[in-house]
C-alpha cells in the first residue's frame, strides 16, 4: 500500500491461548514451539518510486531455554527489474505472556540483519517502542527475536515495506521463519507468507498547474533561490545586452520549468519542446554559448525539480520569444527576452531636483538619463556622465548604474563648497558614442539649467480662495525662502506644524518642497511638479472666520498663518429667498378671502333691505327698483373686484410654487 495508508490496520493476535497448560510440564529439552506468521493482506499496489507497507503478525513460545529465537527474513523472489526497490522490518508493536506492560526486563529482544548479536535495548510499552529511532531507522530484510527468560509466549507486530521500485510490473515478497533451540544453529522453520505487489506508472502528463519562470542571467536547477525577487511562475523583466562572443559563456536569461500534475504526489515528468522566434538560442548545457538551436528537445528527468533551460543572444539586436511546450501539447508559457544593441540616443527620462543646495552638498536623484538604442530598446550597460557649465559651481561627475526601477542611469550632481543661492549652471549628459573610436565623441543631452538654494528661512501660508462654502474642497500652500530671498532647495519635507482653529475635512498633508512650493495636494510619482490629487483636504463645516497657523524655524523661533472664510452658499440663500416669498404670498392670499367675506356679508344685509322695503311701502317700487339697481351694480362691481383678487392669489401661489 502507499504511504499515504502507511498505519494499516494492526491486528495484535489473541496469545493467551497459546497453551499455558503444556508450560507447568517441565519440558525434556528445549523447543521453539507455537510458532505463527500472518500478513495483513497479501496483495497490495502502488506506483513506481512509492512504497508498500505490509503488517505482519508473530508469535511463538521459547519453550525450555532463554536462548531460544526466531528469525525472520524477507526476500523478493520475483519481480520484472533489477531495481526491485528496498525491503525493510521494523517493530510496531510487542508482547510477552506478561503482557505488553512489563518491565523491560520482560520485554522480547529484537536483533536486526543476519548477525543476532546485533541485538538492541527493548522498550516496554507499545507507543515507547513504535517511537523507538532505534527501530524505525533499521533497513535491514531479516528480525531475530528472542526473549531472556525461558517459557515465554513472545508476540511481535512488524511492519514490512517494499521502498521505490522504480519499474512497473509484480512483486512478490517472501516472508519465511528460521528457530534455532537453546543457541544452536538455525533451521528453517515452517510457518511462512507470500505477498505480492503490483506496481504501476504513475501518470507522467504535466497540467496547467506546471510553471515556467523566466529569469536574468544563468541559474542552474540546483539554485537554492531561483525565484526570489518574483513569485514562482512571475517573469522577470530581461533587457540585456546582445553578443555572440564565444569567450562570454553566462547565459543571458534561464527559463525553470517545474512540471505539476495537480496531484498530491506529483508525478509529471514529460518531455518538452522548447523553440524561438528571433535572435536567441536555446540550449541546456550553461557552460558554452551554443551557435545555434532555435529549437530543441529537452527531457525532464526529475519530479518536483526546476529544469533549466538557457537563452543566449545571437548577437542581432532584437526581442526573441521564447515557447515551452510539453509533448502532449500542453503550452506551459510563452517568455519574452530583449537584447539591446550600441547606444544611439540619449535623452532626459526624468528631471526632478531644478533648485540645487547650495553650498557643498550632493543632490541625490536629481535628474535620470535614458540610454536607447536604434531600436529604441533601453541599454542598460553603458557609462553616463555629465558636465557642468561651471565647475566653481557644480562639478561635473557621473551617473550611477541603470536603474530598472528608475527608467535610466540617475545622477546626482554635487555643488561646490562656497557655492551660494541665486547662483545658476546648465548641465549636460552624455555617453560615449560607438560609432566612433575617438574616445572623446559623446553623445549629448542639455539637462537645462539648475539654480541654488539654500535651507529654509520663511515660510507663507496661502489658500486657493478667500470664501469657501462649508465642506468645500480647498488647497494649501507653503512657500519657503532661504535666507537670501531665494526659492528654498528641492525635495525637502514640507511642513508638519500646521494647524487649523476650526476642524477640517480630510488630512491636511503638506507634500515636500519643489521649486519652493509645498501643497496640500499629491505629487505624482511619475512626476513631482505634476499633482496627481488636490482635493485631500476640505474647509469647515461652520461659517465664518477660520486660520491655518503654526510656528516654525529654531526653537519655534518664526510664525505663519493665513485665514479663510465659510459663508452660506448659494443653494441656501436661494431656499431662504424662496421661503420669504411664499409666506408673503400666503399672508396676501389670507387679506384677500378676509375681504372677499365682509363683501358677501354686504351684499346679504343689502338683499334683505331691499325685500323689506318692497313689502312696506308699494308706493315705493320705484325707489325700490332704482335701489335694486344699484345694488345690481354694487354686486357687479364687488364680483370684479373678487375676481381681481383671485387672479392674484393664483400669480402669487404660482410664484411661490416656482
Amino acid at each position: 500500500m502507499s504511504k499515504a495508508t502507511f498505519f494499516k490496520r494492526i491486528a495484535l493476535t489473541a496469545i493467551a491461548a497459546l497453551g499455558f497448560g503444556m508450560l507447568s510440564v517441565a519440558p525434556s529439552q528445549a523447543t521453539v514451539t507455537a510458532h505463527t506468521l500472518t500478513i495483513d493482506s497479501a496483495t497490495d499496489a502502488i506506483e513506481t518510486s512509492d512504497t508498500a507497507t505490509a503488517v505482519l503478525t508473530h508469535s511463538f513460545v521459547n519453550l525450555g531455554s532463554a536462548q531460544d529465537s526466531v528469525t525472520i527474513r524477507a526476500i523478493v523472489t520475483s519481480s520484472n527489474s533489477s531495481t526491485s526497490g528496498t525491503l525493510t522490518m521494523s517493530v510496531a508493536d510487542s508482547y510477552t505472556s506478561a503482557g505488553n506492560t512489563a518491565a523491560a526486563s520482560d520485554s522480547p529482544k529484537y536483533g536486526h540483519g543476519s548477525a543476532a548479536a546485533a541485538e538492541l535495548a527493548s522498550p516496554t510499552l507499545a507507543q515507547t517502542l513504535f517511537a523507538s529511532t532505534n527501530y524505525q531507522a533499521v533497513t535491514r530484510d531479516s528480525m531475530t527475536i528472542s526473549h531472556g527468560t525461558a517459557d515465554r509466549s513472545i508476540g511481535s507486530v512488524i511492519r514490512l515495506s517494499l521502498i521505490a521500485p522504480s519499474a512497473a510490473g509484480t512483486y512478490t515478497v517472501s516472508v519465511y521463519t528460521q528457530t534455532s533451540a537453546a543457541g544452536a544453529a538455525v533451521v528453517s522453520s515452517t510457518p511462512s507468507v507470500t505477498w505480492t505487489v503490483t506496481v504501476t506508472e504513475p501518470s507522467r502528463t504535466a497540467t496547467a498547474a506546471s510553471t515556467s519562470t523566466l529569469r536574468e542571467g544563468e541559474f542552474a536547477s540546483a539554485t537554492a533561490a531561483p525565484f526570489s525577487g518574483t513569485a514562482e511562475g512571475t517573469d522577470s523583466s530581461v533587457v540585456t545586452a546582445a553578443t555572440s562572443s564565444a569567450t562570454d559563456t553566462t547565459a543571458e536569461a534561464t527559463i525553470l520549468v517545474i512540471q505539476k500534475n495537480g496531484t498530491t504526489t506529483n508525478t509529471a515528468l514529460e518531455s518538452m519542446t522548447v523553440t524561438v522566434s528571433g535572435p536567441a538560442y536555446v540550449s541546456v548545457d550553461g557552460s558554452a554559448r551554443p551557435t545555434s538551436g532555435n529549437a530543441i528537445t529537452v527531457q525532464d528527468d526529475v519530479v518536483d525539480s526546476a529544469e533549466s533551460i538557457f537563452v543566449w543572444s545571437n548577437g542581432t539586436p532584437g526581442v526573441a520569444t521564447i515557447t515551452v511546450t510539453t509533448v502532449s501539447g500542453l503550452v506551459i508559457d510563452t517568455h519574452t527576452v530583449t537584447f539591446f544593441g550600441d547606444a544611439a540616443s540619449i535623452s532626459v527620462a526624468d528631471w526632478t531636483k531644478k533648485v540645487l543646495r547650495a553650498g557643498g552638498f550632493s543632490n541625490s536623484g536629481a535628474f535620470t538619463i535614458a540610454v536607447k538604442d536604434a531600436n529604441g530598446n533601453a541599454v542598460t550597460n553603458e557609462s553616463v556622465d555629465f558636465t557642468s557649465s561651471n565647475n566653481a559651481i557644480v562639478t561635473a561627475g557621473t551617473c550611477a548604474a541603470y536603474s530598472a526601477a528608475a527608467g535610466g542611469y540617475v545622477c546626482a550632481p554635487s555643488t561646490t563648497v562656497g557655492s551660494t543661492s541665486g547662483q545658476s549652471v546648465t548641465l549636460t549628459a552624455r555617453v560615449g558614442d560607438p560609432a566612433t573610436t575617438v574616445t572623446t565623441d559623446y553623445i549629448t543631452v542639455a539637462v537645462g539649467t539648475f539654480t541654488l538654494g539654500g535651507s529654509i528661512s520663511t515660510v507663507t501660508l496661502t489658500t486657493d480662495k478667500s470664501t469657501y462654502s462649508p465642506g468645500e474642497a480647498m488647497v494649501v500652500t507653503a512657500t519657503a525662502v532661504d535666507a537670501s530671498g531665494n526659492p528654498t532647495y528641492d525635495g525637502q519635507s514640507g511642513p508638519t506644524w500646521i494647524s487649523s482653529t476650526k476642524a477640517l475635512g480630510g488630512t491636511l498633508t503638506m507634500n515636500a518642497y519643489y521649486d519652493g512650493k509645498s501643497t496640500s495636494g499629491t505629487r505624482s510619482a511619475l512626476d513631482v511638479r505634476v499633482i496627481r490629487n488636490s482635493n485631500t483636504v476640505f474647509a469647515p463645516n461652520a461659517g465664518g472666520t477660520f486660520t491655518l497657523q503654526g510656528v516654525y524655524g529654531t526653537d519655534n523661533s518664526k510664525s505663519a498663518s493665513v485665514s479663510a472664510t465659510v459663508s452660506d452658499d448659494a443653494a441656501t440663500a436661494a431656499a431662504n429667498a424662496a421661503s420669504d416669498a411664499a409666506a408673503e404670498a400666503i399672508d396676501a392670499a389670507n387679506a384677500a378671502t378676509d375681504a372677499a367675506n365682509l363683501a358677501a356679508e354686504a351684499a346679504d344685509a343689502a338683499t334683505v333691505a331691499a325685500e323689506e322695503a318692497r313689502d312696506a311701502a308699494d308706493a315705493a317700487t320705484a325707489a325700490v327698483e332704482e335701489l335694486a339697481t344699484q345694488v345690481a351694480t354694487l354686486m357687479a362691481a364687488l364680483k370684479a373686484q373678487i375676481t381681481t383678487l383671485a387672479n392674484t392669489v393664483a400669480k402669487i401661489a404660482k410664484k411661490v410654487k416656482a
